[in-house]
């Protein structure tokens, strides 16, 4: 006979998340960089044997997809939907904030160049994109070309960028990654490269919000033109 009167004993309560996971994720690579990340790295932060990770990511690979799916929610995607904002305000915006977010995470901003961005966060960025280019007077098609033109722009951007650094926050601020691409150009000699040293100055800005903006806006002048 079963004694109904005895509680039934509960089973140890989960003590993960994928949350969790990423959280941890997040912390190894802002720490010592994308060669960081591993199944059994971000196990050891989490104080658990990395066999208890595979419930929620099943390889480097999809840690790497989860990560960039974090950072692209964490930019300001709302931006790309604000109200009473011209289109081509409201894309210009986003690419600024998306590149803010990824320079808080910089090995992210080189992850991404390899890993899927099919998430929520990464399919929202490109319906509104889309709607923004489309506003801007493209067709559905060329608006969704225009998309992935921008995101490659900027992300291509990101990677090149973070390239030059140790990609672990917080970056060396922006004058001061000027000036040591600026000292690395002093050995050009004008005869050998006349066009790069009349113009290393602007070279030693290319990692600048300036140049970023820059770029953006061209590429924006350039997909509409025909429109």
């Amino acid at each position: 006979m079963t004694d109904t009167t005895t509680p039934r004993r509960r089973g140890p309560k989960r003590s993960l998340s994928l949350d969790r996971v990423v959280e941890a994720a997040l912390e190894v690579v802002d720490e010592g960089g994308p060669t960081a990340l591993s199944i059994r790295s971000v196990a050891t932060r989490l104080s658990v044997l990395p066999n208890a990770l595979y419930t929620y990511v099943a390889s480097r690979a999809a840690l790497e997809r989860q990560l960039v799916e974090r950072v692209l929610a964490e930019s300001d995607i709302a931006l790309l939907a604000a109200p009473n904002q011209p289109w081509r305000g409201r894309i210009l915006d986003y690419a600024l904030s998306l590149r803010t977010t990824m320079l808080q995470h910089p090995a992210v901003a080189l992850l991404i160049m390899t890993a899927p961005m099919d998430g929520p966060s990464a399919l929202l960025v490109g319906e509104r994109l889309i709607e923004a280019f489309t506003e801007g007077g493209l067709e559905p098609a060329d608006a969704s070309r225009a998309s992935y033109a921008l995101m490659v722009q900027v992300l291509g951007f990101l990677a090149l960028e973070v390239a030059e650094t140790e990609a672990q926050p917080p970056l060396p601020n922006e004058s001061q990654r000027v000036a040591e691409r600026r000292a690395a150009l002093d050995f050009l000699d004008a005869e050998d490269w006349p066009m790069t040293t009349a113009t290393r100055d602007v070279t030693a800005q290319w990692i600048t919000t300036d140049q970023f903006t820059w770029a953006v806006n061209a590429l924006l002048d350039g997909v509409t033109a025909s429109s």
